[in-house]
């Protein structure tokens, strides 16, 4: 430890005299999926060999002049999801230029669209910048209708594609009119059926069909979306590990309470792109733990570094609590045995959690005690009140502290235990478990948002979950013996 003592010791010089500093360390991130094996692309192509990432897969230079009046348009290479139907657009960028439906694809680089082209583009390599054809959005539709007082927030939608939380739908009263296409964003996207696609006529094998809610500024949109109405799936890239037993990923058995969080970034260029993550997280028996936090819908989205508490806390974490009064071993069969005074008092605390935690529902640990005598134990969540219990000598004895629901919404930044019994007795604390349904895997998806076009290198290296307690385990530790107090024992990390 002599080695965050030394950083904690280093940034506290150069604070002012009346402030301090704590430096807390949640140990290794562990990279849960960094090759992204075993995932689904959209509108993406995965890259790299000792480290994967995924780019955008919507846009292509052209590589013949393309002329006024003409229909056809010829690339370096067409996206895979360019199909007909789709809308594009033709110019500098996805952004600047003229929107277009594609009518039919003439080969691996060329396409032809309806309505003829408005001006002539030069693909002479001599300009500052090439011309590009982006894929602006696959093709959905409105086919049943619904009803007030949801008619203009709520649609019921067939789509090529899966969609997500924060994807964009291209929709207007007059979709005819391409240029009166507006974006709305995806609140909740319910995937209630599918049905057989028509490749005949450009569609893809399968039609995926949603109950999809938008948000909007006033909470409605301008016009109510009537059936047939055409819209459309923006090509925003993303990487996504889909159902339990196929796509989900163990969380490792010995991290405890963590917070989750996918690695992204522009590693080839200095910009970067707008990302948004989702999760689903999954029991020992493939039910979905956070189907109530979802709302009921399939995808949960999620802040960046999101916390998890639905795990157990081991017991050797407690080795890098803070001790207040008392002493404590860790004994040969892994369980942390706290020593009182010889005024009978015992306790210890984890100071300062990051993050914070929640309030906004009652959680908890069962937490199994053995004590050589009659004690009263203490557990408070801060600043929620204290929790007692009376545990009796030589029984293992389980007791419930939960943090409860504050209607003031005050999340809890300390946790402490306490102990007050016979002098010198000894209570052994093992693994807290968590008292509700377990967390043990998850699926997820990271979605390139907004301009996440082209060379614009979107890139999205996988996901990871970091431990909010440390133990040796995370640590690749061991302590040196488990017999003599823990003060006058070693920690090899």
């Amino acid at each position: 430890m002599g080695r965050i003592s030394t950083i904690e010791t280093m940034a506290a010089s150069g604070l002012p005299h009346y402030n301090n500093l704590k430096v807390i360390v949640r140990g290794r991130p562990r990279f849960i999926d960094p090759q992204l094996d075993g995932g689904n692309l959209r509108f993406a192509i995965k890259r790299g060999f000792n480290f994967s990432a995924i780019i955008p897969d919507n846009q292509s230079e052209i590589t013949e002049d393309v002329y006024k009046d003409t229909y056809r348009i010829t690339m370096a290479a067409r996206p895979g999801s360019m199909g007909i139907g789709t809308l594009i657009r033709l110019g500098n960028s996805e952004s600047i230029g003229e929107v277009h439906i594609v009518r039919d694809i003439v080969d691996t680089s060329s396409i032809e669209v309806f309505t003829p082209i408005v001006t002539n583009y030069s693909a002479s390599v001599d300009q500052s910048t090439i011309p590009v054809v982006s894929l602006l959005g696959t093709p959905c539709y409105i086919f049943a209708p619904n009803f007030p007082p949801f008619n203009k927030t709520v649609m019921t939608i067939d789509s090529w594609y899966k969609i997500f939380p924060s994807d964009v739908l291209f929709l207007s009263g007059t979709p005819n009119v391409l240029e009166s296409l507006q974006e709305y964003s995806v609140k909740r996207a319910d995937l209630f059926s599918t049905r057989s696609g028509n490749p005949g006529i450009g569609e893809p094998i399968k039609i995926y069909q949603y109950h999809i809610e938008l948000n909007t500024h006033t909470g409605l949109l301008p016009f109510i979306p009537d059936v047939g109405t055409r819209l459309y799936l923006k090509s925003q890239p993303i990487f996504f590990r889909d159902e339990w037993g196929t796509g989900n990923i163990d969380i490792p058995s010995e991290v405890g309470p963590c917070v989750l969080d996918a690695f992204y970034g522009g590693l080839l260029n200095t910009s970067t792109i707008d990302t948004k993550i989702g999760i689903q997280t999954w029991d020992s028996f493939g039910q979905q733990a956070n189907l109530a936090l979802t709302g009921n819908q399939q995808w949960q989205e999620i802040p960046e570094n999101y916390l998890v508490l639905e795990r157990p806390i081991a017991s050797d974490s407690m080795l890098f609590w803070q001790r207040i009064t008392g002493n404590f071993q860790y004994q040969k069969m892994g369980f942390f045995q706290a020593e009182l005074t010889s005024e009978g008092k015992f306790s210890f605390s984890t100071n300062l959690l990051v993050p914070k935690w929640p309030t906004n529902r009652e959680y908890g640990w069962v937490i199994p005690l053995f004590s050589r005598s009659a004690v009263r134990c203490v557990v408070q969540f801060e600043p929620q009140a204290p929790q007692i219990f009376d545990i009796p000598s030589n029984a293992l004895t389980f007791i419930r502290p939960h943090v409860l629901v504050d209607p003031n919404k005050r999340p809890i930044d300390r946790l402490i235990m306490s102990f007050k019994g016979s002098p010198n007795s000894r209570v052994e604390i093992r693994d807290w478990q968590y008292d509700g349904t377990l967390v043990t895997s998850l699926s997820y998806y990271i979605l390139g948002t907004k301009e996440a076009f082209g060379q614009k290198r979107w890139l999205a290296g996988g996901f990871s979950v970091k431990p909010l307690f440390y133990n040796f385990a995370v640590l690749r530790a061991r302590y040196s013996d488990g017999v003599s107090r823990y003060n006058a024992g070693h920690t090899y990390v």
